[in-house]
């Protein structure tokens, strides 16, 4: 046996099951299974596929391994490893349209390395109080209740001062009570040190505490020269219906704003000599083409043009990216607001209308398919598109036929 793999296979005894999953996770091995099915498989790696990089990893893992024993902990009150200038009361983290915080268990405290290796590990402590508890306990209870309440666990960058996105570090691993916890996120490489692509969502730990003692979180994380910091929050998951309802009821446009928005549009430009007196709106949302229900924008777009509030912000719950779909400017949800104007136009013209037209003199009129110009093609039915198809590979079948 090779020098370097027995000393490998030496350094594996001190492995606990988190370093095993981590280093099967690295070489994309499985990492289910109890502690000796990992030790044999890694085992069988050394002996079967061993590389470089395998060797590198088990080193770097037994170092820090050797290296953390004791390993710092993190108390809610004061990170024993921080001195307290060093806890960070900022940066703050940004505000989540989908997780409304309920309160703050461990204020944003930065991820320490303490050794040398690329791998590092953070641990901490937190404690739920009296009332955390009871908001946890009580949701559990109410089973029919959706929107129960969540403790996250949150991680941003700490290298300035200011509101920060949320930013996982590379290889990241999180345990909770010594139990792996999933964490959703992708890699746009395999690079080592490449930071998992945004967005990176808030990581639900509440499955695994324990709500009326004190809990222990791991944070396994590379080490590649950036500063990061770990907030643990207590919070409330929003739907994008309530998001949705709470639009309608405090982000609505009186209809008076949205005409003189329309009056300046259609205003003489005395510069260039032009003169708009007409100004065409589609009624299909451009996100999915369909006929709008909630028409919105955001404060700061120029355009008249309106997308669906529904559907963008269904869109924006599977994967937060908060752009506008006409001038694909940054539109988050504390900008949105629901055209009064457009929603009275939708309400008052036929299901058959997909586009309206503004006239200088304020009033607006439908602008229906027979009054296209002919010579421009009308967009066809789903129906008609499959008969056309249909009768196109009937004519070619017939031509290779006759021939």
């Amino acid at each position: 046996m090779p020098t370097d793999v027995l000393e490998a296979t030496v350094m594996l005894e001190v492995f606990r099951v988190t370093d095993l999953r981590l280093l099967l996770s690295k070489m994309g091995k499985s990492k289910a299974g109890l502690k000796k099915v990992l030790l044999k498989r890694v085992s069988d790696l050394l002996m079967n596929e061993c590389s470089p990089e395998l060797l590198s990893l088990i080193r770097e893992l037994h170092t820090l391994r050797q290296v953390s024993k004791p390993s710092p902990v993190h108390i809610i009150s004061m990170p024993e490893c921080v001195s307290p200038a060093s806890v960070c009361a900022e940066p703050q983290m940004i505000s989540l349209p989908f997780c409304h915080t309920l309160d703050t268990i461990l204020t944003p405290t930065p991820l320490v390395p303490t050794c040398g290796g690329i791998m590092q590990i953070s641990d901490f402590l937190i404690h739920l109080n009296a009332d955390q508890q009871a908001q946890i306990q009580k949701s559990q209870k109410s089973q029919s209740d959706s929107t129960s309440v969540q403790v996250v666990l949150r991680i941003c960058y700490s290298e300035s001062v200011g509101v920060e996105e949320d930013q996982y570090p590379p290889n990241i691993s999180v345990l909770v009570n010594h139990v792996t916890c999933p964490v959703q996120c992708s890699y746009s490489s395999n690079k080592m040190g490449t930071e998992p692509s945004r967005p990176c969502r808030p990581i639900d730990i509440t499955p695994d505490l324990y709500v009326s003692f004190t809990n222990r979180f791991s944070v396994l994380w590379g080490n590649f020269g950036k500063n990061y910091c770990v907030g643990v929050y207590l919070v409330r998951p929003v739907s994008s219906q309530e998001l949705l309802d709470e639009l309608h009821r405090t982000s609505v446009e009186q209809q008076e704003l949205c005409r003189r928005r329309v009056s300046e549009k259609l205003c003489s430009d005395q510069e260039s000599g032009i003169t708009t007196t007409r100004l065409q709106i589609s009624l299909i949302c451009p996100l999915v083409k369909m006929r709008m229900s909630a028409p919105c924008r955001a404060g700061g777009c120029s355009h008249l043009q309106c997308f669906d509030a529904s559907f963008y912000l269904q869109m924006n719950e599977r994967k937060p990216r908060w752009t506008c779909p006409v001038c694909h400017r940054y539109a988050p949800y504390d900008a949105l607001r629901i055209d009064s104007l457009l929603c009275g136009v939708l309400e008052s013209c036929g299901e058959d209308v997909e586009e309206i037209e503004f006239l200088s003199d304020g009033s607006w009129r439908a602008v229906r398919l027979d009054q296209h110009n002919e010579s421009d093609p009308l967009p066809l039915k789903h129906s008609e598109i499959i008969y056309r198809l249909i009768i196109s590979a009937g004519e070619r079948q017939h031509s290779e036929d006759m021939q």
